[in-house]
């Protein structure tokens, strides 16, 4: 049999795995003391001060999702993201919360892969470093469909449907559906039945 060496390579590798484990464990352990019908699935990253996170009663968050709860510096020691109840984050989705005012989403969002939701961008006139916050507000009842980002200062009405790929940098009416780059509305009087529930 041959022995196996070890690099200081190698051991900084598996140093950094058992670290993120133990972190992902803690992470766990947390979420389900605080919000125990939450349904996470494995690698969701949560990045910031989890006391800046409030979910709601059945909230599934699904693979390879970031949720940003901010607490750092670079978004002046603040963030939040509360998610409402039978709300659905499919995998890939980044919400970033950091800053004064963050992400505040409905009951019954239901949300596609690949969805970006930002309360904060950089400031391109200043260069990098220089950020602009704005709070993110996605009402009752609204689905957000595949690669759609919605863009820091946006309200997203009660029962709105926002297409795939789309780039949401304007508030959005209530039970209309909406696409494009930039997003507009496609479709007014979107009727879901289980609006009315």
């Amino acid at each position: 049999m041959r022995a196996v060496t070890l690099t200081w390579s190698m051991l900084g590798t598996i140093f950094r795995w058992f670290s993120d484990l133990l972190r992902e464990l803690r992470t766990r352990n947390w979420i389900a003391t605080h919000f125990p019908t939450t349904s996470l699935e494995m690698n969701v990253f949560l990045k910031g001060d989890l006391q800046n996170l409030k979910l709601g009663q059945n909230v599934i968050i699904q693979s390879g999702t970031v949720l940003h709860l901010g607490g750092m510096e670079w978004c002046c020691h603040a963030g939040r993201i509360e998610i409402g109840d039978d709300s659905v984050i499919s995998p890939n989705c980044v919400l970033y919360g950091g800053g004064p005012g963050g992400i505040r989403v409905g009951r019954r969002f239901d949300c596609g892969p690949g969805v970006g939701i930002f309360a904060s961008r950089t400031n391109y006139t200043l260069g990098p470093n220089n950020h602009i916050f704005a709070p993110v507000v996605i009402g009752n009842d609204v689905i957000v469909y595949a690669n759609a980002v919605i863009s820091p200062g946006v309200t997203v009405g009660d029962g709105a449907v926002i297409a795939a790929n789309s780039v949401v940098t304007s508030d959005v009416l209530r039970n209309v559906l909406v696409g494009g780059c930039p997003a507009r509305i496609l479709r007014t009087s979107v009727h879901l039945s289980r609006i009315a529930q």
